[in-house]
C-alpha cells in the first residue's frame, strides 16, 4: 500500500516539476491598449484606469494610446508646418490597426468596409485567466475586426496588422500620459513593449499559444503570426474554426514539444552579441474558404497568451557586455531607423488623405459689375 502511495507521490512530483519548465506570459492584451490621449498634448490625456471599459474612442475624443505612441514627423519634409508635424503620431490603439486583403479580394469596396475599431465586452468567465481580470471586473476593451470578403466563390484572406511593426527593443522615454520622464527614470533596456504590449523576450521552444477570440458562427479560420529575432515570420493556424457563439480561448499546442528534458535534443546557444531570443506579434490572418458565405464578417480579439521554455537561464554575470560594447543598442537603432522610414511614409500618406477628407471645399466667387 505504501509503495502505491509513494509511486503516486512520485508521479505527482514529476508532473508538477515538468510544468515548472514552461513560462506563461501575455504577448498582447488589447485591454491595455485603450486610447487615453490625443497624441499631441499630455494635458489632454487621461489615466487608463479612469476610462470606463465601455467608453470608446468616439465617446471620449481621445485617439491614441500614449504609452505606445510613435512619432513619425522626423521624416516629414519641409512643406509641413510645426503644427501639422505635431499631429504625425500613431500608436497601438485598436482603432489604428490595419486590414489588408489578399490581391484578388482587394477591391475598392472590400477595402472600404474592412477595418478595425476599439470596442468593449462585458466580463466573461472564459477570460478570467487574463492579465486584467482582477483590475477590470466589469469588462474589457477589445480589438474589433470587420472584413468584407468577396461574394464570389473564391478563397480569400485578410491580414490584420498593427499600424507599425512593434519594436522588440523600445525605450520608455515618457509616462503613460505622454509627459517626458526625468533622465534618471528613462528606460535604457528597451522594455517599452513588454508586458502585454506585443513583445515577449527570452523565448525558446513555444509549447502553447492561446487566443481569446469571439465567434459569430461563421466557419472562417484564424491564425496568429509571430516574428522572431531573426526576422522570420511564423504563422500558427488555430485548430478550431470561428463557428462558435461568444468568447472562447482557442489553443494551438506544439505537436513537437517534448515534455521530458531527458529526451530532448540539446545544443549550445551562442550568447552575446546575439540578441536575446524574442517573439513579437506580427498580426492575425482570417481565412474564408470558397464554399463559405462572403460579404461582411466580424470578430473580436481580447489577447494572446504564450507558454514557452526560457531560451536561457537568467543569471548575474561578472561582465556587462552591452555596457562595454553597445552592439545590441546599435543594431536596435539601425532597425528602428529603417522601420521608422517605412512606417512614416505610409502614415504621412494616410495623414494627407485625412486632410483631404476634412478639408473645407474651396468655392470660387464671381463679381458682377
Amino acid at each position: 500500500m505504501r509503495k502505491g502511495i509513494s509511486l503516486i507521490l512520485v508521479l505527482i512530483l514529476l508532473i508538477s516539476t515538468t510544468s515548472l519548465f514552461a513560462t506563461t506570459k501575455v504577448l498582447i492584451d488589447f485591454n491595455l491598449l485603450k486610447a487615453n490621449g490625443d497624441g499631441v498634448d499630455p494635458a489632454n490625456s487621461k489615466e487608463l484606469s479612469s476610462i470606463p471599459y465601455n467608453e470608446h474612442v468616439a465617446d471620449h475624443g481621445l485617439t491614441q494610446h500614449m504609452p505606445t505612441l510613435m512619432d513619425y514627423s522626423t521624416i516629414a519634409g519641409s512643406n509641413f508646418t510645426d503644427e501639422e508635424k505635431a499631429k504625425m503620431r500613431t500608436s497601438l490603439c485598436p482603432d489604428n490597426w490595419d486590414v489588408e486583403l489578399n490581391s484578388s479580394a482587394d477591391t475598392v469596396e472590400n477595402a472600404r468596409y474592412s477595418q478595425c475599431i476599439e470596442w468593449d465586452t462585458k466580463f466573461v468567465s472564459v477570460l478570467k485567466g487574463d492579465s486584467t481580470a482582477d483590475t477590470d471586473p466589469e469588462g474589457y476593451s477589445i480589438l474589433g475586426i470587420r472584413v468584407h470578403f468577396p461574394e464570389s466563390p473564391n478563397n480569400a484572406w485578410a491580414l490584420v496588422k498593427p499600424p507599425f511593426e512593434i519594436p522588440a527593443y523600445g525605450n520608455k522615454l515618457w509616462d503613460d500620459l505622454g509627459n517626458p520622464l526625468p533622465d534618471e527614470q528613462k528606460d535604457k533596456n528597451g522594455v517599452r513593449y513588454l508586458n502585454g504590449y506585443g513583445v515577449v523576450r527570452n523565448v525558446g521552444i513555444i509549447k502553447r499559444i492561446e487566443l481569446a477570440a469571439y465567434g459569430t458562427q461563421y466557419k472562417n479560420s484564424i491564425s496568429v503570426l509571430l516574428k522572431d529575432q531573426d526576422s522570420e515570420i511564423t504563422e500558427y493556424h488555430m485548430p478550431e474554426y470561428l463557428d462558435f457563439d461568444g468568447w472562447k480561448r482557442i489553443t494551438w499546442s506544439n505537436p513537437n514539444y517534448v515534455e521530458d528534458v531527458a529526451n530532448r535534443e540539446l545544443f549550445i546557444v551562442p550568447l552575446y552579441p546575439q540578441s536575446e531570443p524574442f517573439v513579437k506579434i506580427y498580426g492575425f490572418r482570417l481565412y474564408r474558404q470558397a464554399d463559405q458565405r462572403g460579404g461582411d464578417f466580424v470578430t473580436y480579439i481580447k489577447d494572446v497568451v504564450l507558454t514557452y521554455d526560457d531560451a536561457t537561464v537568467k543569471r548575474v554575470e561578472p561582465i556587462n557586455h552591452e555596457e562595454a560594447w553597445g552592439i545590441l543598442a546599435d543594431r536596435t537603432a539601425d532597425a528602428k531607423k529603417r522601420e521608422m522610414s517605412k512606417v512614416g511614409q505610409n502614415q504621412i500618406l494616410r495623414y494627407l488623405e485625412q486632410l483631404k477628407m476634412h478639408q473645407e471645399p474651396i468655392t470660387e466667387t464671381t463679381t458682377t459689375e
